[in-house]
């Protein structure tokens, strides 16, 4: 059972008329503070928070209450000169809470709400997430210009989005050549899926690394150590596993060559 809260600027089009036409440079500026005042009002509290088309953001919130988020819109509203709507849903499925954030937010009417449609009884039995990056990106620098790695970065990206679509996950690009996925309880099955289609699509090879923990900050902490563990597997001339999650007994892995 994963909690994923939907934080929307209400009326941010209009909003941004005000602004005259010498706007675009303020508009991304307030959308930048925006996410680095969200993302530290969430972390403090064990959430993390994903970017969703810059005027909305999810957030992983499994572990804080209701109450918690009406404290950090209060703090929001007094900081920034427009409004905020934040739902709240708790499902099995990462796909389907964001379809209850949703409704929630549609069944209020209104905006600067907190709507939600919290399960009565919530379990919180972990998040999981993978930690996804492009394996090569450095060498690729050498010989092919930043546009055309872009090109490579968001044809993965792509990839990435239909796959968590069809299997109802979620999926986020979080800069670089780094995703991020809101898995299921199945996150071997689905790195090992989505390595594959990489694979077979792009001829590009991933890395995952999988964590699953209470909250979604010491979950991504893991993913992101275990990513680290084939990074240095790799750099010291190591043969290595290309997912590797809590279980994965890594020392095995250093009494072997590298394989090219």
């Amino acid at each position: 059972m994963v909690q994923i809260t939907l934080l929307t600027i209400d009326n941010y089009g209009p909003w941004t008329h005000t602004l005259g036409n010498d706007r675009e440079h303020k508009v991304q500026m307030y959308q930048s503070s925006l996410y680095e005042t969200i993302q530290n009002m969430f972390s403090i509290h064990g959430g993390l928070v994903f970017a969703n088309r810059f005027d909305e953001f999810f957030a992983i919130t499994d572990g804080i209450s209701y109450l918690t988020h009406m404290e950090i819109k209060t703090k929001l509203q007094r900081l920034f000169p427009f409004e905020i709507s934040m739902a709240i849903s708790t499902s099995t499925s990462p796909f389907l809470a964001n379809k209850q954030t949703h409704l929630a937010q549609m069944s209020v009417g209104y905006s600067n709400t907190v709507s939600t449609l919290v399960k009565e009884v919530s379990i919180n039995d972990g998040v999981h997430l993978i930690h996804l990056d492009i394996e090569g990106i450095s060498k690729m620098r050498k010989n092919t210009s930043p546009y055309e790695i872009t090109l490579i970065v968001q044809a993965t990206h792509q990839i990435i989005s239909h796959y968590c679509f069809e299997n109802k996950l979620l999926g986020f690009f979080m800069g670089g050549d780094n995703f991020v996925i809101i898995s299921d309880e199945k996150p071997q099955i689905h790195s090992t899926n989505l390595a594959t289609l990489i694979q077979k699509n792009l001829n590009i090879v991933v890395n995952c690394g999988i964590g699953e923990e209470k909250t979604a900050r010491i979950a991504m902490a893991m993913a992101t150590k275990n990513l680290d563990k084939i990074r240095i597997l790799r750099k010291q001339g190591y043969n290595f596993p290309r997912i590797i999650d809590n279980k994965t007994l890594v020392d095995k892995f250093t009494k072997l060559s590298i394989k090219n």
